[in-house]
């Protein structure tokens, strides 16, 4: 008898490791938004905060939640293939990643959405 028994992952976020899920919830995913707002710009902050609210939407399908959080954690997480610490350039590899998942996730952009991301990015901006 084999007392090994693989773990069941359901949902997308139980791919998360359990350190990171502490910075993707709203407070932990907006206070790093918050810290470099000045950095990323409008555009990129409204991508990013679309991509979030569309990650916790239950109208996502689970397979565009599995590559928007694989986005997420990737800008969230301090490895990364260009070191955020390296001033301008620092971003340019996530805001590349945001931005190429964005477009092909805008078929699941609704206004609501749309709507909830424009006031934290305003929020964020003030």
């Amino acid at each position: 008898m084999n007392n090994f028994q693989e773990p069941h992952f359901s949902r997308p976020e139980d791919y998360i490791p359990k350190f990171r899920q502490k910075r993707l919830d709203e407070p932990g995913f907006l206070r790093k938004l918050a810290r470099f707002a000045g950095r990323l710009g409008a555009p990129v902050l409204q991508q990013l905060c679309a991509l979030y609210y569309m990650w916790k939407s239950p109208f996502t399908p689970s397979r565009a939640k599995m590559i928007i959080v694989g986005a997420l954690v990737y800008f969230l997480s301090p490895i990364d293939a260009i070191p955020d610490l390296l001033g301008p350039l620092g971003f340019s590899d996530d805001i590349a990643v945001i931005g190429l998942v964005y477009s092909q996730m805008k078929a699941y952009l609704t206004d609501d959405i749309r709507e909830q991301a424009r006031q934290a990015v305003a929020r964020l901006l003030s």
